[in-house]
């Protein structure tokens, strides 16, 4: 199958307070969720396709089906497109773990206004993938 570049983007998250409340010590990112895209795309149109969370958060719902644990300890779920193409998906998330790993330890170590940078350089990046072409 031809192979094709993927532009993972974190649109929202959760923290343990207001991001206006970043100076608070226990202020810290709970989960965050990212879109895709691909030949300049977006899969779903806006719809998430994963969701990232915390070693210590609980999980419910569609957060129970967990499609793989990052070196970090962070947990990732599937959603929409990507729930529908569990292998192609994992691939996907497979050529970025790295990049989401590193940033997700450090999300995890970070409280109070550490973790508010942490979240600024998180929500600014964009972590480029590759995978099958599997969507046209």
């Amino acid at each position: 199958m031809k192979r094709t570049r993927y532009t993972l983007r974190p649109k929202s998250g959760a923290w343990t307070t207001h991001p206006s409340r970043s100076d608070s010590p226990d202020y810290r990112i709970l989960h965050f969720d990212m879109t895709v895209e691909h030949d300049d795309k977006k899969l779903g149109g806006n719809n998430i396709q994963l969701v990232l969370g915390a070693p210590d958060q609980v999980r419910r719902g569609l957060d129970e089906d967990v499609a793989a644990w990052l070196p970090s300890g962070w947990w990732v779920t599937l959603r929409n497109q990507f729930s529908l193409a569990p292998i192609v998906a994992v691939e996907i998330l497979t050529s970025v773990t790295d990049q989401l790993s590193s940033i997700t330890a450090e999300a995890d170590a970070a409280r109070g206004s550490n973790a508010a940078e942490v979240s600024k350089r998180l929500f600014a990046t964009t972590f480029t993938g590759e995978g099958p072409a599997y969507w046209p």
